[in-house]
């Protein structure tokens, strides 16, 4: 057996024995070893064509990782492993397993035998190893090589797929211990020794060059500390680091994640070794669309002032884009809007992941009607919406040539359990049918809309959450989903580096920070073609230091700045302009959380269509429009835009429009996707004529040799409709 993930039909993909295959799993609790007491739920899945199963192994409970003990070498236990998986081929002789393996070892004697090789916390304690522990990463290393000989010697290597390397409390590369709250970390002796060597080699032990950064005339390599509590929930500017007097902690804050990326490589590397290169190997990462949330949104505490991006290590996830040995990225969907009206999203910007050749995994961890009704996640109350948004997810994921798993359950708490809920059964067979028919498909990225996220100007902003929610967590939820067209995620380097189809309209969400050589490639890359560029809040603020005119550098546009921390909200004054014509008066966003600076324009030259409004009801102008010779620049100054604006500048930048209704909508070259709230009659507008549209969950055809077509939707519902060549339809 040999699985790879190779590029087919535009997309990366799963192949197994050098076959394209349609990645959808399911995800259960691991199986006892004398029992298995989610057996029928196993059976409901194989009955409906789904043979690809994935558990958590490493972890208390499953034991593998015990430490010493009688009856077993070293600190490995492997009795068990043959039992457990013959628990699960008993039931379904076709399965093959994407095992979630847990490295972060959590037992006691682990702890009590290395306790200085622990994260140690600025409150004193100690959490388990510390990433940057040597000892930890070449045992979670044995660990690996061990456990992949194991299979072989009992005869399980061919039904091994995949190894999902896991550390951190959930095996999702994120110290919740230490990054959701007001507690920071690292201060572990080998974290102060992997800083260090950290800065020698990014400052290629220039000292000089390494005492000019930090503004100290007088700081050694070897006595560099790890910042403190209060350094790091510092920032000069409220919502930025001034590099001038910052750059220890931004330079503890990248080391972190390279160190996160590093050990991932490092892990996954060791995989393709132990397995001659047949099996994937890849992980929970890059969730910096995400990880604004924090102690608070999980009910864990009442503290809301701060987020966990740049404490979590997950900004390396550029770097381990770039790694030869990493086949896939996994997260949940997005956990802020997952209800009825909501988006249904990866975590990681999806089409970085696809650009560099890693296959997307997305966790349906859906709370049905089935879970209890205090389990949160938005939770679904009945059934029709329960399949509501399990079809949401499923088209988010085919019309993007993703992989998915569903969650069958655990042990007296079923999820999208076709055993417990007959009605699942029948769906989750067509939902394998249908990914199955999506390698037929053109699956290469089709938007007009390029979404920008910028992993570097993380580093040189606040840990508090204050701006993200609005400007990244909620905007790729509420406004971008709703606009009426397609938009594709990236990282801002894949646009820089040239990795990117051409676009006609593109959202920087966060390019706050760039120095003067990614300056210029943004500006050989972006400034042509008629191309539309849009700019939130404080583009290229920051190059060696803070300054208006770097962003006037990076925009076009003459700027002002208010030094009054306040929520800035943004209306509209000029109803005449393509972007703003038919929009209603009373069309207000923005943030009521606390931004400083606050920004406006004062460029007599611009084209100004509203006002942000801000301390002392300050009114300025903060929506406006400058066209140059190759390209046009729009600046809006507040957050969280909503869909009729972001509507409004895809029309202006000649994007194609499906439909203005609000929907939330996913589309491809050959699907098409509406989740609806309110129901009713639509009309879809398609880029050309196709031969045929066809209704993939209702399965009939809804026109023929058309470029729209007119369906009513149903309240509550999802639609998947095909719209494509008709002879492909014979492959359903």
């Amino acid at each position: 057996m040999s699985a790879h993930v190779k590029p087919h039909n535009g997309t990366p993909t799963l192949f197994i024995d050098n076959k394209p295959t349609f990645a959808g799993l399911m995800w259960a609790s691991a199986p006892e070893p004398d029992h298995y007491a989610l057996a029928p739920i196993v059976r409901s899945y194989a009955e409906s064509g789904i043979h690809l199963y994935t558990f958590d192994v490493g972890t208390q409970s499953t034991r593998e990782w015990r430490g010493p003990g009688e009856g077993y070498e070293g600190d490995f236990d492997f009795s068990e492993t043959e039992a457990r998986f013959n628990q699960v081929l008993e039931v379904d002789p076709e399965a093959r397993f994407h095992l979630r393996v847990h490295l972060d070892h959590r037992g006691t004697w682990w702890t009590d035998a290395y306790p200085d090789e622990c994260e140690l916390t600025s409150d004193g304690q100690r959490f388990f190893p510390s990433f940057a522990s040597t000892i930890w990463r070449e045992q979670a290393k044995d660990f690996l090589k061990e456990y992949i000989a194991h299979f072989a010697s009992i005869g399980l290597t061919d039904r091994i797929i995949s190894y999902q390397t896991g550390a951190g409390g959930t095996g999702e590369w994120v110290k919740g211990e230490a990054s959701m709250a007001s507690r920071c970390a690292d201060y572990s002796p080998p974290m102060r020794r992997w800083f260090r060597q950290w800065l020698r080699e990014h400052y290629n032990n220039d000292i000089t060059a390494f005492r000019d950064a930090w503004n100290d005339t007088d700081v050694r390599f070897d006595d560099a500390a790890v910042p403190s509590q209060a350094e790091q929930l510092f920032s000069t500017e409220r919502i930025f680091r001034d590099p001038g007097t910052e750059q220890p902690v931004i330079d503890y804050f990248r080391s972190l994640a390279d160190l996160c990326a590093d050990l991932l490589i490092d892990f996954h590397r060791t995989v393709k070794e132990a397995t001659d290169n047949n099996a994937l190997a890849g992980a929970f990462f890059g969730y910096i669309m995400e990880l604004a949330w924090n102690a608070s949104f999980f009910g864990v505490e009442q503290e809301s002032e701060y987020g966990t991006t740049q404490r979590s290590g997950h900004l390396g996830l550029g770097r381990l884009l770039r790694s030869p040995y990493t086949d896939f990225i996994v997260s949940p969907f997005s956990y802020g809007f997952r209800g009825i009206g909501g988006h249904g999203c990866a975590m990681p910007p999806s089409e970085a992941m696809r650009v560099h050749g890693k296959l997307y995994m997305f966790e349906d961890d859906t709370r049905t009607y089935l879970n209890p009704p205090d389990a949160g996640f938005g939770r679904v109350t009945t059934l029709e919406d329960s399949i509501t948004v399990l079809q949401r997810n499923f088209a988010e994921v085919l019309t993007r040539g993703q992989a998915i798993w569903w969650l069958g359950g655990s042990a007296g708490n079923p999820h999208i359990d076709a055993n417990t809920e007959p009605a699942f059964g029948p769906l989750l067979t067509q939902f394998q049918k249908l990914g199955t028919f999506g390698l037929e498909l053109d699956r290469s990225p089709a938007s007009e809309i390029a979404v920008i996220l910028d992993d570097e100007s993380y580093f040189y902003q606040t840990v508090r959450n204050d701006l993200d929610l609005p400007l990244v967590f909620q905007q790729r939820l509420w406004g971008l989903p709703k606009l009426g067209a397609p938009a594709d995620y990236y990282l801002l380097d894949d646009l820089i580096e040239g990795k990117m189809p051409p676009y006609k309209l593109y959202i920087f969400l966060n390019a706050f920070r760039l120095d003067r050589n990614r300056r210029e490639m943004l500006a050989r890359e972006l400034r042509r073609d008629g191309r539309v560029a849009v700019w939130i809040y404080a583009p290229g603020y920051i190059e060696d230091e803070p300054g208006l005119e770097h962003m006037t550098d990076l925009t076009g546009f003459e700027f002002g700045r208010g030094d009054h921390p306040w929520g800035p909200l943004m209306h509209i004054t000029d109803f005449t302009h393509p972007i703003t014509a038919g929009l209603p008066q009373d069309l207000m966003w923005g943030t009521n959380s606390v931004l400083g600076p606050v920004f406006h324009l004062e460029d007599p030259a611009a084209e100004v269509l509203g006002q942000v409004v801000y301390s002392q009801g300050r009114c300025l102008p903060g929506l406006g429009v400058k066209t140059f010779e190759d390209w046009t620049s729009v600046y809006i100054a507040a957050p969280n835009i909503p869909a009729p604006v972001l509507r409004g500048l895809a029309r202006f930048a000649g994007v194609h429009l499906y439909s203005d209704q609000g929907d939330v909508l996913y589309a491809s070259t050959q699907l098409l996707s509406a989740h609806s709230v309110s129901g009713g009659l639509r009309t879809f507008v398609l880029p050309h004529q196709v031969e045929v549209v066809f209704d993939l969950y209702k399965e009939e055809v809804l026109g023929r040799d058309v470029n729209q077509f007119s369906v009513t939707l149903s309240p509550a519902s999802t639609s998947l409709y095909y719209t494509g060549a008709a002879n492909l339809l014979e492959r359903l």
